[in-house]
């Protein structure tokens, strides 16, 4: 008898050390199903500011702050997205093994075509809130002198400078200066894609009226042949292969309040605030409509990413 007492005594104490030892396993498998994920998405370029397409693939790795690799994922290229990266990192309410907690500190690290590993290639990688979304676009470039431009891409522009017909002996290269004079500097029409030494390769508006030959319906925001519709600004600019632009207006040159318009694509049926051309496209003129804005007297610029 007392041996069956034993035994049974026994059996509650191997029960109870194993709900000891399983507790907190259960409560961090529950945490790990529970991640919810806060995700990067952008582009990977190099330091002229070419994205990363078809015949060039980068790695994207997400780590903790304690070396953990946490995500990782490659660059694609779809021509109907001005994003060619999407980087999603697991998070928990609570430590789990393999996801992030919110504001946590994240090292991202991204390795090139050539195996070359970027490291600080985000400002404040921290995870955000889980189910957000962060929208960084990521340049692979040093600039060591702290000059603000990219070494490489600084070394290339004056090179280009000196084999140009704008080079004059003694004199030193700016790339803030326009040498062919076509309203924009040597370095906003490198990162815009254009010849900054040829006056007839920029990105400029080309065209800017109201168009009567399209309606817009104000309160629904979606094309329209209702009465109440309004006729839209047409606004023409050179579009180039390989770049994202978007459409801004200030009520004032001098105030910089520069916002970002919503706009409509020919044929579209609604709104959207980016324009993305395939890389290798040529130079194309292309169009957006915008919906008259209030005040009226506003100014636009075209603007690439």
């Amino acid at each position: 008898m007392s041996k069956s007492i034993l035994s049974e005594n026994l059996s509650v104490i191997r029960l109870m050390s194993c709900a000891v030892v399983l507790a907190p396993l259960f409560a961090r498998a529950a945490a790990i199903s529970a991640c919810t994920p806060y995700t990067f998405v952008g582009r990977v370029m190099d330091a002229q500011h070419e994205a990363f397409g078809t015949n060039r693939v980068a790695q994207i790795e997400a780590a903790s702050s304690g070396g953990d690799l946490l995500s990782s994922t490659k660059t694609f290229f779809r021509a109907d997205s001005r994003r060619n990266y999407v980087l999603q990192i697991p998070m928990a309410t609570g430590e789990a093994d393999g996801c992030a907690v919110q504001d946590a500190a994240l090292n991202i690290l991204v390795t090139d075509d050539l195996g070359k590993v970027w490291r600080g290639v985000v400002v404040d990688p921290a995870a955000g809130v889980p189910g957000g979304v962060r929208e960084v676009d990521i340049v692979l470039g040093e600039d060591l002198d702290g000059d603000g431009i990219d070494d490489s891409l600084y070394a290339r522009l004056k090179a280009e400078w000196e084999d140009s017909d704008y080079w004059r002996y003694g004199e030193t290269f700016d790339p803030n200066k326009d040498y062919d004079g076509d309203g924009m500097s040597t370095i906003n029409e490198a990162l815009a894609g254009t010849n900054p030494f040829n006056p007839d390769d920029a990105l400029r508006i080309t065209a800017f009226s109201r168009s009567e030959g399209v309606r817009l319906t104000k309160t629904k925001g979606t094309r329209s042949a209702e009465p109440e519709a309004t006729s839209p600004l047409a606004l023409t600019f050179n579009a180039i292969g390989g770049r994202a632009f978007k459409v801004e207006e200030a009520t004032s040159l001098s105030a910089n309040d520069w916002k970002t318009r919503e706009f409509f694509l020919p044929d579209s049926e609604s709104s959207v605030n980016v324009i993305s051309v395939p890389s290798g496209s040529k130079t194309t003129a292309s169009t957006v409509y915008l919906l008259p804005s209030s005040p009226t007297n506003a100014f636009f610029r075209v603007r690439t990413e």
